[in-house]
């Protein structure tokens, strides 16, 4: 057995082998504030008895050279009563298991005597106490379960004699607040008959503790989650509010048992010093809302202690009994499962007394559900949320922690990164390398000091990026050369540009480069030198080149190895789309334009295949060999009615028809697949998807990944509602205030990432911004896709899809270590995994601008999507109204 934990106590450093006189007394009096010592419950056993003996008094106080008195009393986790009459140790001990109320070790006076048997007991306290309330009332419970201890034992600073021998001891039993809360009022319950109310009020009135539902009014609570909201005047006082390092597990054998509650005072602290007479109390009453339409079916399937408590086959200690009913009576219809566990087992009946005034305690007290890692034997063996209710019924907009995810701190994530790129980089092996590291771990850092030593093609996603690279390049002294961007152009050539990369037609853009460049104008020696400095990179040979995901699948680079930073997987597999109406006037307009039949006989072919095909049904273009294919990219370059990129569709993989549901237009929607080039190619991102992956790259993929890293900064998520774009647009000033009322009351005056056309900063133009590094952000939305953006996906993948493969609904999910609803496909798991790629990299590329890594950063995510490394807030709809109300109060003023 260990020696329990370490305690602070005012214990003199005199050894006494007897009672001392009072001569030493009015010395060790003196001593004793003075005299603090740190030392585990074992030692502190040791030193109370023989050959020691010392005299302590279980307070440490204010002020050290003051004196000892309940004004000097500063803090305390020791507790003990002095019995010297009318109970035995083995009737004390028989009590404290009676209550579940164990001391750490009972210690026989100097005066004991096996026919007069003097003793005290010594409870420690899962928390050091500095509320001379709450000492009051723990000291007071204790009493109240003992009244035949010492009476003035209540005084706070209340001196002990040692003693003579350990007569019992565990110094790994400790209690706590609420544990001595549930056995004092047990021991009023089982023992006041008749006058049960009566002698509750006068405990209440004792301790000072106001009544709720007639019993003293402590709330059990989880989280922090649990105070918001809450008014926390200085008659309340919580425990949550401490640092956990000092409170003790008081239950080993669970992983995570610190109990969190709220005492409700009926005054402030200062009333509770030298206070003899009663309390003035005020009675509460309060009601529950059931939990409705559970379905203990699903609970059953899930929970393997409801399982096999409800048949008997497990037998449930005190605590477990305890869970299950915290969690069960918050369900309509739960008592009755709480009764049939109750007489499962025969053995159950000499405890029907106790549990049944535990029901009704827990009724009364409307504690909330107890969490399954804090009670449940099989909590680290199964998939479980936060409680047992939430195993049966999830509800929207809440999300479950199943599996705590490791985090490793920055510096050993730094090096595990540096060692996977230069494993990748020393490899023979001409394949594709993946590295997942999280946003602004170093990977920028890691190929430009590769760059030193090799010649590399570097892709990056956007020009931006590539400006900021460039920059770091520059000051490590590289030479390299990066891809322009197109130069300034006058508007109407700009737009002119801009629509032939729409249509798709890019050779013919590349040639009416050519022709502004060799005409006289201001923008002519840029487009000069743009087209020089891509016909060099071109050539290009023994030199690093730094680049775009775009150019890098469209040229050919002579470098043997290529690095890529962030997922480039997006952009093998680019899509596009454009209305029906959109589509068939650029067929007319083509076709009018072409002078060979047999294309426009194809083209109308594929007309008609379009016009024909069922809604979100994906299909197959079919290959064609168009004769005047060069004259088809013509017609569109000069065409400027053609907007939409109509040489993609020609060339595309797939292609499905959709309609959007409110105002009934018809798009077709289409995917291409590009190739990376054949060569070692290291691809880092915080975002791949392994899976993913290994789908679009084959199996051979070497994948490694750093894993979750310690943040700096903080991401905080509300996950209420998805804050679609959907919702947003059909419900809009509701929506708007909605977000403003959380902003305000989460992270005022951030930066906002949501939908185009909604912000500055939208959805698919966050990767490679750097100006939010550090910076507080708010991002506001789920970044789904149509439907048929999931399915095209698939199919390009290579995946045939049934009928029913497609249909997409509410439905739980797992995933990353959570569990959730979510509107997904339910009948095909590669489409969930696409899904949730898709949408999980724009969404945690947002999340990623602020670099909470190593910025002290604080990121809102105002999304139903989890996020890891998150803190879910869940907000409860009073909850809601409050923050509503504390806004509309702060915008009147």
């Amino acid at each position: 057995m260990s020696e329990g934990v370490k305690v602070s106590l005012s214990i003199d450093k005199q050894c006494f082998n007897k009672k001392p006189n009072s001569l030493l007394i009015g010395a060790i009096n003196n001593r004793l504030p003075n005299s603090v010592e740190e030392l585990s419950v074992g030692e502190m056993a040791k030193q109370v008895v023989r050959p020691y003996s010392r005299t302590f008094c279980p307070a440490v106080f204010k002020n050290k050279q003051g004196e000892r008195n309940n004004n000097n009393w500063n803090r305390q986790q020791v507790f003990a009563l002095d019995i010297d009459e009318n109970l035995t140790i083995h009737e004390a001990l028989h009590r404290c298991e009676t209550y579940h109320i164990l001391p750490s070790f009972i210690y026989t006076s100097f005066n004991h005597s096996e026919e007069c048997q003097r003793f005290r007991i010594v409870f420690i306290l899962d928390e050091e106490v500095r509320d001379i309330r709450v000492r009051h009332f723990v000291q007071m419970g204790l009493m109240t379960i003992f009244p035949e201890g010492d009476k003035s034992t209540k005084d706070a600073a209340r001196m002990f004699f040692g003693g003579k021998d350990i007569v019992y001891h565990n110094y790994d039993n400790f209690i706590s607040v609420p544990i001595v809360r549930d056995a004092s009022v047990l021991y009023i319950k089982t023992t006041s008959g008749t006058n049960e109310s009566r002698e509750m009020t006068k405990f209440c009135k004792m301790t000072g503790i106001n009544m709720n539902n007639g019993l003293p009014y402590l709330e059990l609570i989880n989280s922090k989650q649990d105070l918001k909201g809450r008014d926390l005047s200085l008659n309340t006082y919580t425990n949550l509010k401490k640092n956990e390092i000092g409170l003790i597990n008081i239950y080993r054998r669970y992983p995570k048992k610190i109990q969190y509650y709220l005492l409700h005072f009926s005054d402030r602290p200062e009333q509770y010093i030298d206070r003899n007479a009663k309390f003035e109390i005020t009675k509460f009453k309060s009601h529950r809302n059931l939990v409705q339409n559970y379905d203990f079916g699903e609970l059953e399937d899930t929970c393997r202690l409801f399982r096999e408590s409800k048949c008997g086959n497990h037998w449930l200690f005190h605590s477990e009994m305890f869970g299950i009913m915290t969690n069960l009576l918050t369900i309509k219809g739960g008592a009755k499962w709480v009764e049939q566990i109750l007489t499962s087992r025969p053995e159950y009946a000499s405890y029907a007394n106790k549990w049944n005034a535990m029901l009704n305690q827990i009724q009364k007290s409307q504690y909330a559900p107890t969490q399954c890692e804090n009670y449940c034997p099989y909590a680290l063996e199964c998939d479980h949320g936060t409680n047992m209710v939430e195993q049966g019924k999830l509800f929207q907009g809440q999300i479950q922690v199943i599996e705590e995810q490791a985090r490793i701190p920055k510096e050993e994530a730094e090096q595990r990164l540096k060692q996977m790129f230069e494993e990748a980089m020393n490899d023979e092996y001409k394949g594709i390398y993946i590295i997942k590291a999280p946003t602004g771990l170093g990977k920028t850092e890691a190929y430009v000091q590769a760059a030193k030593y090799k010649n590399l093609t570097i892709a990056v996603p956007t020009h931006r990026l590539k400006a900021e690279v460039a920059n770091r390049m520059h000051e490590a002294g590289l030479h390299f050369l990066a891809v322009p961007d197109i130069p300034h152009l006058e508007r109407e050539d700009r737009e002119r540009i801009d629509r032939m990369y729409a249509a798709g037609a890019y050779r013919a853009a590349h040639r009416y480069l050519l022709r502004l460049a060799h005409q006289s104008t201001k923008d002519s020696e840029a487009i000069k030198s743009y087209l020089a400095t891509t016909e060099k990179i071109r050539k290009a040979r023994n030199t690093t080149i730094l680049t775009t995901h775009h150019r890098v699948l469209n040229a050919d680079n002579p470098n043997d190895t290529l690095i890529i930073d962030e997922d480039i997987i997006p952009a093998l597999f680019p899509q596009s789309n454009m209305t029906i109406a959109d589509f068939m006037l650029v067929m007319s307009r083509i076709m009018a334009q072409l002078e060979d039949h047999e294309d426009k006989r194809m083209l109308q072919v594929l007309r008609n295949k379009v016009l024909d095909a069922p809604l979100n049904i994906v299909q197959p273009m079919d290959s064609c060999l168009y004769v005047s294919a060069e004259k088809i990219e013509g017609i569109v370059a000069v065409d400027s009615s053609v907007q939409v990129d109509i040489l993609g569709l020609l060339n595309c993989l797939y292609f499905a028809k959709s309609q959007n549901l409110y105002n009934k237009t018809e798009y077709i929607s289409f995917v291409r697949r590009k190739s990376l080039p054949n060569k070692k190619i290291i691809i880092m991102s915080a975002t791949i998807n392994e899976t993913i992956a290994k789908l679009a790259f084959g199996n051979n993929v070497k994948f490694s990944d750093v894993g979750l890293v310690e943040q700096k900064g903080s991401i905080i998520q509300i996950p209420m509602k998805s804050f679609s774009r959907a919702s947003i647009n059909q419900n809009k000033d509701e929506m708007q205030f909605l977000k403003k009322v959380l902003i305000h009351a989460f992270n005022p005056d951030s930066y906002e990432i949501s939908y185009k056309n909604l912000t500055e900063i939208s959805f698919g133009n966050v990767s490679g911004i750097d100006f939010l590094k550090g910076k507080n952000i708010t991002i506001v939305g789920t970044p789904n896709l149509n439907q048929v953006a999931y399915l095209l996906f698939s199919a390009a993948l290579g995946f045939t899809l049934g009928l029913n493969d497609s249909v997409m609904e509410y439905r739980l999910v797992k995933r990353n270590g959570y569990r959730f609803r979510y509107q997904t496909f339910g009948n095909s798991e590669i489409l969930q995994d696409i899904q949730f790629y898709m949408v999980e990299t724009e969404l945690l590329q947002a999340v990623g601008r602020a670099r909470t890594l190593r910025h002290e950063a604080k990121v809102l995510v105002l999304s139903n999507l989890p996020v890891p490394s998150a803190e879910f807030i869940h907000l409860k709809k009073n909850d809601v109204i409050r923050i509503k109300n504390d806004y509309l109060k702060v915008s009147s003023n």
